[in-house]
């Protein structure tokens, strides 16, 4: 499985931190402005508790207000967000509450405890909804659940009398006060404003997103440029390498072993030519010799028939020697570039027709049912005779020798604007699709035994692949199906009718 690119692990990575500080960011955001308000908003409360503990006082065994009701009703937020109520320590009785809280709504009993004074503390109560403006809570009212903020304490009240006699002050009357802040305003403004910090951090990752995408890819294009470079080099035909100057500094080491590796595989290419030319040259004398030596024993008078037969079979494999050697040579030739291309005015006709003479013998001792459907014989190209007559020769020699007795080979060509075509079809072997690769290798054959390859040492269909694609600037396609073994030649070569030319 191909692993992700450094361009994709760097954004998913950015991706992922971006949301995560996002995330963290405006938690942080929400719960720092939350603590600041709720901070006033307990100064508001704790001064809220002192100066309604001051309108509390007491007469003889009740609890009265100095402040008159409608006084108190001045005193709290028009629009409903500020609650108090009064009630007695010893057993819970209420004494006197705001009048914007609903009858069956009383507010936490929180402050009980002296450790509990004047500290704040987040509850739900249920108030009448907003749409229901009637005021009457008799009514059955719709109820919701409404965030307040809340503080309470116990305090003694001050007594005082109503005559002008002295003050009793036997029994005073402890009253535990509530008082509380509707926060549903504050808490959807903190809501939008987490909201808004992930809606800006979310728009603000995405342009700095953009900018690491443009960084990045600007950053990553030494490397696309380096594999166009390698891509570029030709290992067996230059020196070619690659340049560490211009190239980052991170990539140093890649483009130095990619270097040393190029270096490496060059010198064992050139190694291999060296050997394949050298062995090709050194065996080409000797051969030469045996071959003199056994047709001067086979025309000796007076050879049995079991000598004839055994320096027969050895002159067969004699000729297939010298066959592979010339293959050898021509190959290390076309390794190296050393065989030159001329283009020459050929009768394309002509031409395929006498490279086809030498095999016309063995084509007539099989049987062979030979079809032609060749251009005009007016018809030329501009090519190198030399290796298309190779070419050609190669072609007829394969197809010739394993075509089964009797069986059918056509040989056609088709002239164009962009070049020719030539193809060569003979009666299928046996050769399956999945082995096209391996007979079009080096030494490669469809049976590797010598006495099942009609000579053949494989090199053939490799070296006429070479020379069209490398030296002719064309393509060579094989097409197999039951019926055919096809191989057809796209060469792109100038077209010549009589004495005009046709690009």
């Amino acid at each position: 499985m191909q692993s992700a690119s450094i361009r994709s692990r760097l954004l998913v990575a950015f991706t992922a931190l971006s949301l995560v500080v996002i995330v963290i960011g405006a938690n942080l955001t929400y719960s720092v402005v939350k603590d600041v308000l709720y901070s006033e908003l307990d100064h508001f409360l704790r001064d809220k508790l002192n100066y309604q503990q001051i309108a509390a006082a007491q007469v003889e065994d009740r609890v009265i207000f100095r402040l008159s009701e409608p006084i108190l009703d001045m005193l709290q937020d028009p629009k409903g967000k500020d609650f108090f109520q009064f009630r007695y320590v010893e057993n819970g009785r209420e004494i006197f509450k705001s009048s914007l809280l609903p009858d069956n709504v009383n507010l936490p009993k929180i402050g009980l405890e002296e450790k509990d004074f004047y500290v704040g503390h987040d509850t739900q109560i249920q108030m009448i909804n907003s749409e229901n403006d009637s005021g009457d809570s008799s009514l059955d009212p719709n109820l919701s659940n409404v965030p307040i903020r809340c503080m309470g304490i116990v305090f003694e009240t001050q007594p005082i009398n109503s005559s002008e006699g002295p003050v009793d002050v036997s029994a005073p009357i402890k009253v535990h006060l509530v008082v509380a802040h509707n926060c549903t305003e504050i808490e959807q403004v903190l809501s939008r404003l987490k909201k808004n910090v992930l809606l800006f951090g979310v728009v603000l990752s995405f342009l700095i997103l953009i900018s690491v995408m443009l960084i990045v890819t600007k950053s990553m294009q030494p490397v696309s440029l380096i594999s166009n470079d390698i891509k570029e080099i030709i290992i067996d035909q230059s020196d070619q390498m690659l340049d560490v100057n211009k190239s980052p500094k991170e990539l140093y080491p890649i483009v130095l072993r990619v270097n040393e590796l190029v270096t490496r595989v060059r010198n064992a290419i050139l190694n291999e030519r060296n050997f394949t030319s050298n062995a090709a040259h050194e065996l080409r004398n000797p051969l030469a010799a045996l071959r003199t030596q056994i047709e001067v024993a086979l025309a000796s008078p007076g050879i049995d028939d079991d000598t004839c037969d055994a320096l027969s079979k050895m002159l067969t494999l004699q000729i297939h020697m010298e066959r592979v050697v010339s293959s050898l040579l021509l190959l290390a030739r076309l390794d190296a570039g050393s065989e030159e291309v001329g283009f020459d005015d050929i009768p394309l006709s002509l031409h395929v027709r006498k490279t086809w003479k030498p095999f016309f013998e063995i084509a007539s001792e099989k049987d062979l049912s030979i079809k032609w459907d060749m251009v005009e014989s007016n018809v030329s190209i501009k090519n190198d005779s030399v290796l298309l007559g190779i070419l050609l020769s190669n072609l007829f020699d394969n197809a010739v020798s394993h075509i089964p007795k009797g069986g059918d080979l056509k040989i056609s060509s088709v002239a164009s604007n962009d070049g020719i075509k030539i193809v060569i079809a003979n009666s299928n072997p046996g050769v399956k699709t999945e082995e096209i690769d391996t007979i079009l290798s080096r030494f490669g054959r469809k049976d590797p035994l010598f006495d099942k390859s009609s000579g053949h040492s494989g090199i053939g269909l490799n070296i006429c692949q070479r020379i069209v694609e490398d030296h002719l600037g064309g393509k060579m396609m094989l097409d197999v199906d039951n019926d055919w073994f096809t191989i057809i030649l796209d060469l792109p070569v100038e077209v010549i009718l009589g004495n005009h030319y046709h690009v």
